[in-house]
């Protein structure tokens, strides 16, 4: 998952990042999000529908045990996960990637993917982040940050 020891994105041409504490959004795609709207009066909206993971934790489960969902998550500069969903919440419309996570003139984090929760349990996570492009060294950071949730959120191998 995430970058290889390549440095390319499964499936595009698309390089990470160097490895760093932080990621800003990649020029080009802060460029195209500008001529989309995404990014407009000098600022990312924030995705409305952004939560830190640990205000969805219900008991045993992310949601309920009938969460199944791949979303884009964020570990901001506090280590804070923060999850949102992905397309067609933000102003008329428009897509809400990684950056509206955290929303702002330059969003900054420390790690960003996708976080996929089968059965209200976290099944996995990444990098894979077009906006941010993380190193593969970073997964450290998420490692890190996810480890600090209960056991009981995580879906058992095999299963």
């Amino acid at each position: 998952m995430g970058s290889g020891a390549s440095g390319k994105y499964t499936g595009t041409s698309s390089q990470s990042q160097p490895y760093a504490p932080s990621y800003h959004v990649e020029p080009k795609m802060h460029q195209s999000d500008i001529d989309k709207g995404i990014y407009h009066d000098g600022k990312y909206d924030k995705n409305p529908t952004a939560k830190n993971l640990n205000e969805m934790i219900n008991g045993n489960y992310i949601g309920n045990k009938n969460t199944n969902v791949d979303m884009p998550y964020v570990i901001d500069m506090h280590g804070n996960i923060i999850i949102g969903s992905r397309n067609g919440n933000g102003k008329n419309g428009l897509a809400t990637p990684h950056p509206t996570l955290i929303g702002g003139k330059d969003p900054e984090v420390q790690m960003a993917g996708m976080l996929h929760i089968h059965g209200g349990k976290i099944a996995s996570y990444d990098n894979i982040s077009g906006h941010f492009k993380p190193n593969s060294k970073s997964m450290t950071v998420a490692d890190e940050a996810f480890g600090k949730l209960s056991p009981r959120l995580f879906k058992k191998k095999g299963h």
